[in-house]
């Protein structure tokens, strides 16, 4: 049920449901507008019709009661001509009107009063030579707008001139319920009204449809090419805005692929770079070192040249040595398409292992260093060569970084499904506007550079690790009281 809910959510986002409720509304709304024109204009058209083939109508009725008006319009000759008209044709009702449109005899039953009055002016529109039919007057009775006829007379013994004043429309109109119940053309009208409407309200739809699946194919394309399908196409199938689209899209995608395809193809030639260096590095570094290590050992060499030239030698064969152990870690790291190789370890035996090659080290610095806390039995799940390095950065720069007479420990604490690991110090910590800094490549701080330390790549190598393990590197410093570095490992 909720995955219905929320597919119809989606349907409801979607362009081609705004666009068909748009259309939908907008037929609707013009179908009513519609009907409401043509039966209102066919109730016109019925009445015009009326009056046209009845507009003669008062002329002959006129010619019928001649006589008997003489005698008077309320006179029982004229009451009886009324009245036999009327049974003939009962949907009428007939007026004599005087040369003011006032009523002067009234043949309705029942009568309307003394008061009634026609508009001379529509009577006479209607005299008129060419009338714009149909032509309406309120009937006297009803005060309703209805279609007449009308014919100019004379009444009494004076020769009163006047109107015959004929309502043909009286009592005969009908609503349109009645209507829809009694009329066969009604009942067609409005069933082919509604399946014109049911049909093209389903035409447009499709349609619609049809539309939106060219703009859904789009946007497929586009978000498989956001999830790395860089050779993701669009076949244009017609010249259209939607066409030219899809070839802007194709153009766009091409240049794309060709700005990754070089930036890849840089990236190899730089990790190669960075791994031939490290290696030309290490080889003619170690050779040097170890002669180093000879002329220091010989004795009768003292005389010659000085020991301190010679620990100026070693101590510079090993930082390049550690530069170059540090180029073929960060070649590796940036290696992202080589998979990491997970292992269950033991933390515990990697961080005492760690602290005890450290130990000489921080003994010669005089900082003590210890593993304070690690849960024994905690086995966690990475790569344990990599880990080994971090471990071996953070602690090699929190001895650096460490005066003598400070401490340096290593903790680790199980928090949930991972282990929280921590190497802190009592060193001279750094700066607020260093910490945001420090795991750039080849940062140093201004304090680092004054002692003549780092390379500016451990904390940089130490950080790329923790995000290829979906960790993140979070450092807490504060001058001259130390420094704490946090990363997180998932347990096996």
């Amino acid at each position: 049920m909720l995955s219905l809910w929320r597919g119809l959510g989606n349907l409801w986002r979607s362009l081609y449901a705004r666009i068909a409720l748009v259309y939908l509304t907008s037929l609707l709304v013009l179908s009513v507008a519609a009907a409401w024109i043509a039966v209102s204009q066919f109730d016109q058209l019925g009445r015009e019709f009326q009056q046209r083939m009845q507009i003669d109508l008062a002329d002959n009725l006129a010619q019928v009661m001649r006589e008997p008006l003489r005698q008077g319009p309320q006179s029982a000759g004229a009451s009886d001509a009324a009245r036999l008209i009327l049974s003939i044709n009962p949907s009428l009702s007939l007026y004599v009107l005087d040369a003011e449109g006032r009523v002067v005899g009234d043949y309705a039953d029942p009568n309307c009063g003394d008061d009634a009055q026609v508009d001379v002016d529509a009577l006479n529109n209607l005299l008129g030579e060419t009338p714009m039919l149909p032509v309406f007057a309120s009937a006297p009775c009803t005060r309703q707008a209805s279609v007449f006829s009308v014919a100019r007379i004379q009444y009494g013994a004076a020769d009163t001139p006047g109107y015959l004043f004929a309502v043909l429309d009286a009592g005969t109109r009908m609503s349109m319920y009645a209507m829809l119940r009694t009329s066969t053309i009604t009942r067609t009208l409005i069933a082919a009204g509604v399946l014109a409407l049911l049909l093209s309200g389903a035409v447009g739809l499709f349609l619609f449809a049809l539309l939106t699946r060219r703009f859904s194919r789009l946007i497929e394309a586009v978000q498989r090419f956001a999830e790395g399908d860089y050779e993701q196409r669009i076949e244009p199938v017609r010249d259209d805005e939607i066409g030219r689209l899809g070839r802007a899209f194709n153009d766009m995608a091409a240049t794309i692929e060709v700005q990754l395809n070089a930036l890849r193809e840089n990236d190899r030639q730089r990790r190669e770079l960075v791994a031939n260096l490290s290696h030309d590095f290490r080889t003619p570094l170690t050779s040097l070192q170890g002669y180093a290590e000879q002329l220091r050992s010989r004795d009768d060499l003292a005389l010659v040249v000085k020991h301190e030239h010679l620990d100026a030698i070693l101590a510079n064969a090993r930082r390049l040595t550690q530069l170059a152990q540090q180029l073929s870690t960060l070649a590796r790291v940036d290696a992202h398409e080589k998979p990491l190789c997970i292992e269950p370890f033991s933390l515990a035996e990697l961080a005492y292992d760690i602290v005890g090659k450290f130990q000489p080290q921080a003994r010669a610095a005089g900082v003590a260093l210890e593993v304070q806390r690690v849960p024994t039995p905690a086995m966690v799940s990475a790569d344990l060569a990599l880990i080994d390095r971090v471990l071996a950065n953070l602690l090699d720069n929190a001895l650096n970084a460490t005066p003598s007479g400070g401490q340096v420990w290593l903790t680790a604490e199980a928090q949930g499904d991972v282990v929280q690991v921590c190497i802190g110090d009592t060193g001279f910590g750094l700066d607020k506007d260093d910490i945001a800094l420090v795991t750039q490549r080849f940062y140093r701080t201004s304090a680092g550079r004054a002692r003549g330390e780092g390379s500016g790549l451990g904390l940089s190598i130490v950080d790329e690790i923790c995000t290829r393990h979906g960790s993140r590197l979070r450092i807490q410093s504060t001058p001259g009281a130390g420094t704490r570095v946090r990363f997180d490992l998932p347990l096996a």
